[in-house]
């Protein structure tokens, strides 16, 4: 038995994978399958070949392959299995099976997409449109981060987790824009999938953004390949969005013992100063626990999905700006600063 698998197309957030197994008898027959598989890189979905036909539309695929060497197929009440379906962007589908009653003969038709767009399943339908969206511009508008250094004046990086947020996070940036401040958005996967929008305003805004998980577990209650898939998932769907994978991430609730910083294949953000916002949900609150708590080359943690977190954030930056803060995202403030992966950080280190 011999087993392959290479990729055959790939765009938006489809790749689809073509498989295929060659088994010989001890008789000496051989017989080939082959099929594809169509993965989304955001959902993690996976759907065989088939799904891209309506089921109506079957028998008559069935019947049409069934005739293209007709001198080799057997007669067979029943079709050969459609496993093989590879869609390209032009709507054409090229469809390949093993005959019934022909072992190790494979035929092979194609489908002009008039006639495959008849076919297609609302599922098909949904992977055309994959495979023919645009892909995602880098940020090249990106305003320019300025250089600070941190060795010699206050700095602070403001750091927002679980967005983006269709209604908040706009806001916060908004403030942000008004107070000339850096910030760095640790988003979850999901938040970032569904809102790809926001997030690539944040990339083009020139905020740094980092990998929170998919889902937003316990890391540590999860196996190492739970927890890539977690990171693996949130890298695509951020990369969806705003052009750029993250180098950093921040593990849930801080949550990471040696398997998981072994796991993540990043360095790990965690923070000096946590705000609570989430708790108190009070400016009142939250903003004088950071101003004392504050200092210099902090990471401060709180959540851009709470309306209370942005309606303190004007408080709060004038307050550190006017102490001599500058708010920096976090590549800015660890500049210079090598940070390796699997290892925890929660401030910039003082120079020796």
């Amino acid at each position: 038995m011999t087993v392959s698998a290479r990729p055959v197309q790939a765009n938006g957030t489809i790749v689809v994978v073509r498989e295929k197994v060659t088994s010989a008898g001890a008789n000496g027959m051989a017989s080939v399958r082959s099929g594809t598989v169509y993965v989304d890189t955001v959902s993690g979905g996976i759907h065989g070949g088939a799904e891209l036909l309506r089921p109506e539309a079957v028998p008559t695929i069935q019947a049409r392959i069934m005739s293209v060497p007709a001198e080799i197929a057997a007669p067979s009440p029943q079709g050969p299995p459609l496993t093989d379906l590879v869609l390209d962007p032009a709507g054409g589908l090229t469809v390949s099976a093993e005959l019934p009653g022909a072992p190790g003969s494979q035929a092979t038709m194609r489908m002009n997409a008039g006639d495959a767009g008849s076919a297609l399943s609302d599922y098909g339908r949904q992977v055309l449109e994959q495979l023919n969206a645009a892909p995602a511009p880098r940020p090249a508008t990106a305003p320019a981060l300025r250089h600070v250094n941190c060795d010699l004046v206050p700095c602070a990086a403001l750091t927002y987790d679980d967005g983006p947020d269709a209604r908040t996070t706009p806001q916060l940036l908004a403030i942000l824009a008004e107070k000339k401040a850096h910030a760095t958005f640790f988003m979850t996967g999901s938040n970032a999938a569904a809102n790809p929008s926001i997030a690539k305003q944040v990339a083009q805004a020139g905020h740094a953004i980092g990998n929170h998980t998919f889902s937003h577990p316990n890391l540590t209650k999860l196996s190492p390949p739970a927890v890539k898939t977690e990171i693996e998932r949130t890298d695509a769907a951020i990369a969806s969005a705003t052009g750029s994978i993250p180098t950093m991430m921040r593990p849930p609730y801080g949550a990471a013992d040696a398997p998981v910083q072994a796991a993540v294949g990043k360095p790990l953000m965690l923070w000096a100063v946590d705000s609570l916002d989430w708790q108190s949900k009070n400016p009142a609150v939250f903003v004088p626990k950071v101003l004392k708590e504050i200092a210099p080359g902090a990471m401060v943690l709180m959540h851009d999905v709470q309306p209370t977190t942005i309606a303190g954030q004007q408080e709060l930056i004038t307050a550190l700006q006017s102490q001599g803060y500058q708010l920096v995202s976090v590549p800015q403030l660890f500049e210079d600063v090598p940070l390796v992966p699997g290892h925890v950080y929660r401030s910039r280190p003082a120079r020796q």
